[in-house]
């Protein structure tokens, strides 16, 4: 599609990739990522990728503004433009892990968008560095996936994949998958952002042994070649809910401050003790003021 040219109410202004165009709405004041059909026989995808955005109202989801056909049969759809850096981009910079901290939120928020995607029977079948944004909270979360031309629902015959370095062993096979295909390319993105380097088969633990121990069994169990090993999106978003807890309890406190007090009241403590002894002497004649050994 060239420059100006009108799709909808959008208005190309520029090619992205291949099929993608940065556009702008012509009446409202909002520009649009266009995603249209090369052929006819991708309409289906097309519009497919649209339905599934249109049933997952979560801020961590791009939203679709309208969707429509050209006149050639193919279909198109307009979706939000999502600003910000991408994971991919914070590992292009080099073999340099996040803090912990960071890390583990971000897989956080990414673990709470697929669990939400899952509840209603959708599988990403894509995630990758790429299509996670750190988005802020402008948009009411601060991750957000937006690419969403993989998913399939629960349901669908197996396929294989788009081969892919972030791809679960099932998934690539053209297996039966389930949710957790989802969760071993999280896992895999987990190990990258925490460890620096990617997943070679080695244990997390033993790349990072300074690490807590409950956050390196989890992401080694989303690692899992056995999918009914690995835990559940839903179970991930728990356990690193609770990990970050851990991890902020173990900050070294801040130091207490006393203030010293401006003056003390006198206390006489003379009258209660004369007052003390004159009870004990009146109850028992024998025991001498001043002590309170007995006496035979």
């Amino acid at each position: 599609m060239a420059r100006g040219v009108r799709i909808g109410d959008y208005r190309i202004e520029q090619e992205l990739d291949g099929s993608v165009y940065r556009a702008v709405h012509t009446v409202l004041p909002r520009h649009a990522l266009v995603k249209i059909s090369r052929d006819t026989s991708e309409s289906v995808a097309v519009l497919r990728e649209a339905c599934i955005l249109a049933a997952l109202p979560h801020p961590g989801i791009v939203r679709v503004y309208e969707t429509g056909r050209l006149p050639d049969h193919r279909t198109w759809f307009a979706q939000e433009i999502v600003e910000g850096l991408t994971l991919s981009g914070t590992f292009d910079l080099g073999p340099v892990a996040l803090e912990p901290a960071v890390a583990i939120g971000m897989i956080r928020d990414v673990a709470e968008i697929l669990a939400f995607a899952h509840q209603r029977g959708v599988i990403h079948c894509g995630i990758t560095a790429d299509c996670l944004v750190v988005a802020g909270r402008n948009r009411g979360f601060p991750m957000c996936i937006t690419d969403w031309s993989a998913a399939r629902p629960h349901d669908a015959a197996p396929a294989p994949a788009a081969p892919g370095a972030w791809v679960a062993p099932e998934l690539a096979a053209g297996d039966v998958i389930d949710d957790r295909a989802d969760v071993y390319s999280l896992g895999l993105i987990a190990y990258r952002a925490i460890a620096g380097v990617a997943a070679a088969g080695v244990s997390l633990a033993l790349v990072c042994p300074e690490l807590p121990r409950e956050l390196t069994s989890l992401v080694d169990s989303m690692l899992a070649k056995d999918r009914w090993d690995r835990p559940s999106a839903a179970e991930v978003r728990a356990e690193l809910g609770f990990i970050a807890g851990t991890l902020s309890t173990l900050r070294p406190p801040e130091p207490v401050r006393i203030r010293k007090p401006r003056w003390t009241p006198q206390v006489d403590r003379g009258p209660r003790l004369e007052t003390s002894l004159r009870a004990d002497t009146e109850a028992d004649p024998g025991i001498l003021p001043g002590t309170r050994d007995d006496v035979e």
